[in-house]
């Protein structure tokens, strides 16, 4: 998730009163060390502000780790059967939809975990580079073309939100002198092609947003009653 990114998700929610919200579902949620470490901009505009709040959240991936409330495949039937039963009134569902091979089933899922009324935030890539996690579907839609795959929701918001570009964050994290020496390092690295094509081109495709934005497509959905 990009730091833009959670602050508008954070900005929804900010907006949005307790009881609608409570208890949130957080689909694809990866691990506590990944939320407050990895990318702490998740943890600091989205779900500190939801915990000084009294939000209960629920976090379900399929990683069995320490920050992770419910473990498992959000298509199978039991996983989703736990869910279920922790009747979640609200859900966010942030850069998953490109990581799975049937968005329509993920829509499906979606619409019978979100009780009518019910709040849904989504986010997915609109201009982005390759990152398999385990795989990328290259799906990047606009806000609107992802709202309308939604047809039991009604649009309250939606944005296309930019943020930094891969130079930008290399020259933040690197200073100059250590930007360029990771350019040169990364183009020795041009004819890997022995550690197979998913590396190289997760590798070289990030080069193509040197100077190009990052950009996401983030909607806000009510599931109509």
């Amino acid at each position: 998730m990009r730091p833009n990114e959670a602050r508008y998700v954070g900005g929804i929610l900010d907006g949005l009163p307790v009881d609608q919200l409570s208890p949130c579902l957080n689909i694809g949620s990866s691990t506590e060390e990944f939320r407050r470490q990895g990318q702490p901009h998740i943890h600091e505009f989205i779900f500190a502000p939801l915990e000084r709040r009294g939000v209960e959240v629920i976090h379900s991936d399929l990683k069995s780790e320490a920050g992770v409330d419910i473990a498992g495949d959000i298509f199978d039937a039991a996983i989703l059967g736990e869910i279920e039963r922790r009747k979640p009134r609200s859900a966010l569902c942030c850069n998953m939809f490109e990581h799975v091979k049937d968005p329509e089933r993920l829509v499906s899922v979606l619409t019978e975990l979100v009780p009518a009324g019910g709040y849904l935030i989504v986010t997915v890539p609109r201009s982005y580079p390759i990152h398999f996690d385990p795989i990328d579907t290259g799906f990047r839609p606009s806000p609107g073309e992802l709202a309308e795959m939604f047809s039991a929701f009604e649009v309250e918001q939606s944005q296309v939100v930019t943020d930094t570009t891969y130079g930008e964050d290399l020259l933040r994290d690197l200073g100059a002198l250590g930007m360029a020496a990771h350019l040169l390092r990364s183009a020795a690295k041009f004819f890997m092609f022995w550690r197979g094509r998913a590396v190289w081109v997760a590798h070289f495709h990030r080069y193509l947003w040197l100077f190009r934005p990052y950009s996401v497509s983030c909607v806000l959905l009510r599931k109509l009653a």
